[in-house]
């Protein structure tokens, strides 16, 4: 699988970006995903899910519900 590289990385455990302070993953990250893994979208798709279940476990670890936005964050925009 191949590794992100891209300034627009989460902070954890906020899940905000650490360059433009958006919610994670910003539109510059998304973009610069979509270019690096333009080759490989399963493996896209394998990674942004992945880094779902790390942010919801950083959300809720201090009993807050499950923020209703993850699913659109982190995979309605993969292919």
């Amino acid at each position: 699988m191949l590794l992100p590289r891209t300034e627009h990385l989460a902070a954890r455990p906020s899940w905000d970006c650490l360059v433009c302070e958006c919610p994670w993953p910003c539109v510059n990250a998304k973009e610069e995903l979509m270019k690096q893994y333009d080759r490989y979208p399963a493996n896209l798709a394998i990674y942004m899910a992945s880094t779902m279940y790390d942010a919801v476990e950083d959300l809720t670890a201090t009993g807050a519900p499950t923020p209703a936005d993850l699913y659109e964050r982190f995979l309605s925009w993969v292919p």
